[in-house]
């Protein structure tokens, strides 16, 4: 089977937890990345991902203001891989915890990371795996009664407006 070091990228953009927000963003940008990995001397203590500057956006804080170690923690643990890991094992764990990406270390020193996409353009038989275990992590995390955005179970097709019917998420086409 794969390995993680087969796939990891490893080129490892870090920050210093000083480092207020909008320059993260910047620095994610002009790299291209989805993430960066924070650093405290030489170890990683954490990452900011895209995903975490939107939602601070979204609550009104201004990232100008925000440094990293004052962002707000989250209930994702931070999770690493060794080089040498079996990538379906990392796909797990990732599923897991709710991450898409995880860094990489090998004797105490990051030396890559490796992504969702990565494992998927490696693998993509592991899409249909990662695929039935995040319907299931919907159907536990989603109450039936309420309305979620995903991909209709039916037709396949994108919805804001998914509600579950017979354990199904149906989007409204679909339902009538």
């Amino acid at each position: 089977m794969v390995k993680v070091k087969d796939i990891m990228k490893k080129s490892v953009i870090t920050v210093d937890s000083n480092i207020n927000i909008s320059d993260v963003a910047k620095i994610m940008t002009n790299n291209r990345i989805g993430s960066v990995i924070v650093m405290n001397k030489l170890k990683p203590i954490g990452i900011v991902t895209d995903d975490d500057i939107v939602g601070l956006v979204a609550h009104g804080k201004n990232p100008k203001k925000v440094k990293v170690k004052d962002l707000p923690k989250t209930k994702k643990q931070f999770i690493t891989a060794t080089p040498n890991e079996d990538i379906l094992k990392i796909t797990k764990r990732m599923i897991k915890s709710g991450v898409k990406r995880i860094p990489v270390m090998h004797m105490g020193k990051l030396v890559g990371i490796v992504s969702d996409k990565e494992i998927l353009l490696t693998a993509p038989e592991l899409i249909d795996i990662i695929s039935e275990k995040l319907k299931m992590r919907v159907g536990m995390v989603a109450r039936t009664d309420q309305t979620i955005s995903g991909v209709c179970e039916e037709c396949e097709s994108y919805s804001d407006e998914l509600k579950n019917v017979g354990g199904k998420w149906l989007c409204e086409d679909c339902r009538n």
